[in-house]
């Protein structure tokens, strides 16, 4: 085999020898650059950050979208157990359970990054607040929960959407289905907010004084009620911290 001809080989045996980067190992590489950006730009606390770059929601005959509000970004604060930080572009992907950052590097590049979310213990977006759901501390996957009502009994809702094939006739062939989940939060006990006999029978002592409240404002209390429901928690919470008197 004369010089060239093995010159060839080596290099051919080279080549098909070196290791492909994997998508995933590409994601990481790229995640740590960001993180360091991150770090730079945002105070340091590398631990906001989960290590994922976010693509976005998945492409195809798909209704819908994978977030809580709509499909915008919107201006947010997070609190860390050690730090703040205001005026981000978040959204909150719920069938991820990821709040999403999207920022822009020093040479325009735009990046949208996974957040870590056991980190973050307040989030404000879209005028609303979101908290670690209760009563799910150790959990690497605890929902967000908005907070409806606040006093000495809160008032909760979690989402969760799940891509499944539609039920309805048109382009698509599958859609994001929303599943709305309501709580109570009072004295460290998270329960179920399934009606308003919930409400009666944690606090029977009000119970009188509640059921005249929802009679004489017509208070249609059934589950998709976000608003009529909040309304019979205020109104509880001032009963129970004596304002109303």
């Amino acid at each position: 085999m004369n010089l060239k001809l093995s010159f060839f080989f080596l290099l051919f045996s080279l080549i098909v020898s070196y290791p492909v980067m994997s998508q995933e190992q590409k994601d990481h590489s790229e995640s740590e650059l960001l993180s360091l950006y991150f770090d730079n730009i945002f105070g340091g606390d590398e631990r906001l950050i989960s290590g994922h770059i976010y693509y976005g929601p998945v492409k195809g005959s798909i209704q819908g979208h994978p977030y809580y509000f709509d499909d915008t970004w919107k201006n947010g604060i997070i609190e860390t157990p050690v730090a703040r930080f205001e005026d981000l572009q978040v959204k909150y992907d719920i069938t991820l359970n990821q709040v999403i950052l999207q920022y822009t590097t020093t040479d325009y590049a735009v990046y949208q990054i996974g957040l870590n979310s056991g980190n973050i213990i307040n989030l404000k977006m879209a005028g609303s607040e979101f908290i670690p759901l209760p009563g799910t501390d150790g959990s690497t996957d605890i929902p967000f929960a908005e907070v409806i009502s606040e006093g000495p009994v809160m008032y909760l809702v979690t989402k969760e959407k799940i891509l499944e094939i539609t039920s309805s006739t048109g382009s698509a062939d599958y859609e994001y289905k929303e599943y709305l989940r309501q709580y109570l939060y009072y004295e460290g006990m998270l329960k179920s907010f399934r009606s308003k006999n919930t409400v009666y029978k944690t606090f029977p002592e009000l119970k009188k004084q509640l059921k005249k409240f929802v009679r004489q404002n017509n208070l249609y209390l059934i589950r998709n009620k976000v608003g009529e429901r909040r309304k019979l928690i205020d109104y509880c919470n001032i009963l129970l911290t004596g304002s109303h008197e």
